[in-house]
């Protein structure tokens, strides 16, 4: 369903200009697996608009590159260029162009693709952290008097639920819309990124809600104790590995900074490394090269790891 908001006469002059060059890209079987990840989003351009925008700026790109690059290559000297067994090599340069041009178009489209992965990566993510505590307060409701879309309507009106929280939401505005909750349920179950978690279980809430109140309980106290052991699990294993983690980090570490220090001691006694090298930064002495080396190797190890133990903790425990 379009967004009214996005539809072609709503749109921007440049909008309505690339949604009037590049929409019929969208109904490709190239952009199938984008166009059902981008409608787990929920975001409020609809999917041809962000495709067309996507479009548009691969040309941009290509035509900024071309324009950069065509001067550079015509006023590099004739040894620099490639030899050719043709008489002529006038053609080179304008190859040359037309190449990259078209690989930096080409890698425009592929980032395009790589954002909306990590998009939805972040989002089921955040859904896999919220759904449990979501479940478990659907269960306590389950023992009052709320029917289901009662109960589903609280747990959306809660920010606390996040992700799971507004996907709630979203089934709730399209049930007010199509006048049937099931509908809703199976909407945002078809395109959520949440495939093996969130999707099933608003399958089954729904088939359960119709067998009656007794059995929409009893679905959601299993479920939410099922839901708690696997986030257990998956604590315990993230927990492993920031173990392994700081040891590597600890060993990674080491190793360049005890390679600085024999630096220092050996270029004592070894006056060759302090001759100087050229490189494309300008000239450096060979114990300098290696000290820059090493320091830059750890400042970089040293942020990924920051990164890669921030995304392992606990939602609760996230800054």
């Amino acid at each position: 369903m379009t967004d009214p908001d996005t539809t072609p006469t709503r749109l921007s002059a440049v909008d309505r200009v690339l949604y009037a060059l590049f929409a019929r890209h969208a109904d490709g079987d190239r952009h199938a697996t984008a166009r059902k990840r981008y409608r787990g989003l929920r975001l409020r351009a609809s999917f041809d608009v962000y495709l067309a925008r996507v479009y548009g700026l691969s040309w941009v790109v290509a035509g900024a590159v071309a324009v950069t690059l065509a001067p550079v290559v015509s006023v590099l000297p004739a040894p620099t260029l490639p030899s050719v067994p043709v008489a002529s090599g006038s053609w080179v340069v304008p190859a040359a162009v037309v190449l990259v041009t078209a690989a930096a178009k080409r890698l425009t489209l592929v980032a395009a693709g790589t954002y909306l992965r990590a998009r939805a990566a972040t989002r089921r993510t955040r859904i896999a952290n919220s759904l449990p505590g979501a479940v478990r307060f659907l269960h306590a409701l389950s023992s009052g008097s709320d029917g289901p879309q009662a109960m589903l309507r609280r747990v959306a009106d809660r920010g606390a639920y996040g992700e799971t929280g507004r996907s709630i939401r979203t089934a709730l505005d399209t049930a007010a819309l199509t006048g049937s909750l099931r509908q809703g349920l199976d909407r945002v179950a078809r395109d959520t990124p949440s495939r093996e978690l969130l999707a099933p279980f608003l399958l089954k809430f729904r088939e359960h809600a119709t067998q009656g109140n007794d059995a929409l309980a009893n679905y959601l106290r299993l479920e939410s104790r099922v839901l708690a052991r696997r986030r257990e699990r998956a604590g315990q294993r993230n927990a492993d590995l920031m173990e392994l983690l700081a040891e590597l980090f600890v060993v990674v570490l080491i190793l360049p900074a005890l390679l600085v220090v024999v630096l220092v001691v050996v270029s004592v006694l070894t006056p060759s490394l302090s001759d100087p090298v050229s490189t494309p930064l300008g000239t450096v002495t060979r114990r300098g090269l290696v000290t820059y080396s090493a320091t830059g190797f750890v400042v970089c190890v040293g942020a990924g790891a920051a990164l890669a133990v921030e995304s392992l903790r606990p939602t609760d425990q996230q800054a």
